[in-house]
Parts: structure tokens; C-alpha cells; sequence
């Protein structure tokens, strides 16, 4: 199974949303930035999703996505953004889905395995 990359700043976050994948099946590393993200697709090669906050620090999660698409080998890998901005709307495309914050789990889960083709 494909592994999933999960990208924020605010550890506790991060942290309850990898423990719930795991729990559900989901091979999954976390992240903190968008440097820490982009050094982990290098040491590991091309997730089978990433979900990503939009606010991360020097890196935004916009610009995170910029950098993964414009890499041939991660052009094609699904983002999803995770964001308290109920107002944003991916004017470039980048994303296949937006999921607010706090994130109802279920739709996490079912989001991640439509992401992944299972």
C-alpha cells in the first residue's frame, strides 16, 4: 500500500490525524513544514497522497503543492488541503479536495481511499 505524506505545523494536530489513519490501515509519516515534507519525498520517493495544511510557516501549504506538482515524479500524486480557511478555493487546481478543520474524520478516512484507489 501506498504511504501517506500528512504536512502540519501544529504537532498535536498532526499527530491525532496520523493516529487515526494508522488505526484505520494507513501506512503514514508526518511533517511539520514544507522543507521537512519535500526531504522526506526525497528520502522515500513519491507518496500515494499528500494532505497538507495551508498555513505551515516559510512554506506554505500552496506552495508546498506548487513544488510537487512541478517534480515529474510527484506531478501526478493527489493533495488534499486541510485548512481552517472555509473561504479558500484552489483557484490553480492544485487540489483534489479541501477538507476543513477540524476535520470530520470519517470523510479523512473515506477522502484518503478515494486519493489512494482503494
Amino acid at each position: 500500500m501506498s504511504w501517506i505524506l500528512l504536512v502540519d505545523d501544529h504537532d498535536d494536530g498532526r499527530e491525532v490525524l496520523a493516529e487515526f489513519l494508522s488505526f484505520n490501515g494507513f501506512e503514514v509519516e508526518g511533517c511539520g513544514s514544507g522543507e521537512d515534507a519535500l526531504a522526506r519525498i526525497e528520502e522515500r520517493g513519491a507518496p500515494g497522497v499528500v494532505l497538507t495544511d495551508l498555513t505551515l510557516g516559510a512554506m506554505s501549504g500552496i506552495d508546498l503543492a506548487k513544488k510537487i506538482r512541478g517534480a515529474a515524479a510527484t506531478a501526478k500524486v493527489p493533495l488534499v488541503a486541510v485548512t481552517g480557511h472555509v473561504s479558500f478555493a484552489d483557484p490553480d487546481g492544485l487540489f483534489a479536495e479541501i477538507l476543513p478543520k477540524p476535520v470530520p474524520l470519517p470523510r479523512l478516512v473515506d477522502t484518503v481511499k478515494r486519493a489512494l484507489g482503494a
